[in-house]
């Protein structure tokens, strides 16, 4: 997506309303991020993260900071925490340069078919397979814009606990001091000047917490409580191989 920039700052006396925030992370190592479509041994990656993986990295650091202190009124206090960070709109501006390293492995695994219950069924108890994984390496900070929200202060700390986005090791480092506070976006989609498409994943508006919450006996429905839309990246896909893709921030 071709991100348009607004530089309207927070004036002095402004807090009280409803503010963007922008905060800006530099990698620190290789980024993953599985796509909603890829499966288990072809994971094609997303160039960067989703709001999807943003709102869930945000509850992450929510549940191990004040989870505890919530024991009594869990149910009500998630709710409305959820709430307010499944609302949000988010926007993410890419580093200036990536490059998609591409690679292929050879394994063992357990053979997933075997119905275990079936003791007279015979199996193979390892495999051999190939599984392709895609690493990116980003140049430059990743900025993420959201909003609109009354608590930019929460926000702003939930981010800064935040160390990686995707798969774990892929870890981000918080520039504190780049934070910034505005009445409007620092950056939008502009798909007229846009030359890449990433689908990107997001919380359904009427999904709830239980339906994401992996001890949940509710079950997330696709393009319900987890719909897919497409992202418009500023970025040009510059050259390409076998086993890259170089792209460069317009």
């Amino acid at each position: 997506m071709r991100l348009t920039t607004n530089s309207s700052p927070l004036l002095a006396g402004e807090g009280l309303g409803e503010r963007w925030l922008t905060v800006i992370y530099q990698p620190v190592s290789l980024f993953s991020l599985k796509r909603y479509d890829a499966t288990s041994m072809a994971v094609r990656s997303n160039l960067i993260p989703t709001p999807y993986a943003i709102k869930m990295a945000l509850l992450k650091v929510l549940l191990e900071s004040q989870g505890k202190h919530h024991e009594n009124d869990f149910d009500l206090w998630i709710k409305h925490q959820f709430i307010w960070i499944r609302d949000l709109h988010i926007y993410v501006m890419p580093p200036e340069q990536l490059v998609v390293n591409r690679n292929g492995y050879k394994l063992r695994y357990y053979d997933q078919t075997a119905d275990k219950a079936d003791k007279s069924r015979t199996t193979i108890p390892m495999q051999d397979g190939f599984v392709f994984r895609e690493w990116i390496h980003l140049q430059g900070d990743l900025q993420i814009c959201c909003g609109k929200t009354t608590r930019l202060d929460e926000l702003t700390q939930l981010f800064a606990q935040i160390n990686y986005f995707g798969k774990r090791g892929c870890f981000f480092q918080f520039l504190p001091g780049a934070t910034q506070e505005t009445s409007e976006p620092m950056f939008t989609s502009d798909p007229s000047t846009s030359f890449t498409i990433q689908p990107m994943d997001d919380l359904g508006k009427k999904t709830t917490f239980n339906r994401i919450n992996p001890f949940s006996n509710e079950k997330a429905q696709l393009h319900k409580d987890r719909i897919i839309e497409p992202g418009y990246l500023p970025l040009q896909l510059r050259a390409t191989g076998a086993r890259y893709d170089f792209y460069q921030r317009y």
